[in-house]
């Protein structure tokens, strides 16, 4: 009787390490790990920029950017938050949902409405008046609704705005 407990004691020991050697190990075989979104940033080129109307304290433009989605799936629904610099001055900023889709592997224009005052463009507009040419940049970020939820990227462009002829001192 005692030899009998003593090898059923054994068994349920074996068992038991057995288990859990088992669990522990587990499979040679490596899990694979979850394949990364497929979210390639889109590329933003700034194209124009239109005076819109002006007023008594300042005036209304629109920005045009051409995006171009490198991915296998259109962009929707961006919002484009921004900021607009003449000559390293601050001249506008601000947030804008327009409605546009832009296709898989293609591009599309996005137009952005902005406003600014006088006093923020004053010192930008004699700068080009006197030198003929003036910096700008246009920077911000963008989220666009993809299969794979919303995805965000920062876009910052800069460039030179060039008058026909220029003031010569």
């Amino acid at each position: 009787m005692r030899s009998t407990i003593h090898t059923l004691a054994n068994l349920t020991l074996g068992a038991a390490l057995l288990a859990g050697a088992s669990a522990c190990g587990g499979s040679s075989r490596e899990s694979a790990a979850p394949a990364p979104i497929p979210f390639f940033q889109p590329d933003v080129a700034l194209r124009n920029a239109h005076i819109r109307g002006v007023g008594l304290t300042g005036g209304a433009m629109d920005i045009e950017m051409r995006v171009y989605n490198p991915n296998d799936y259109d962009l929707l629904s961006p919002r484009v938050s921004y900021r607009i610099l003449l000559g390293g001055k601050h001249v506008a900023d601000g947030l804008a949902d327009p409605d546009v889709v832009v296709p898989a592997h293609d591009s599309a224009f996005v137009r952005i409405p902005a406003t600014f005052s006088y006093s923020s463009v004053g010192g930008a507009g004699r700068a080009l008046i006197d030198r003929g040419a003036l910096d700008y940049r246009v920077l911000g970020r963008m989220t666009v609704g993809t299969p794979y939820g919303r995805f965000w990227f920062p876009y910052d462009r800069a460039g030179q705005f060039a008058t026909l002829s220029a003031r010569r001192p």
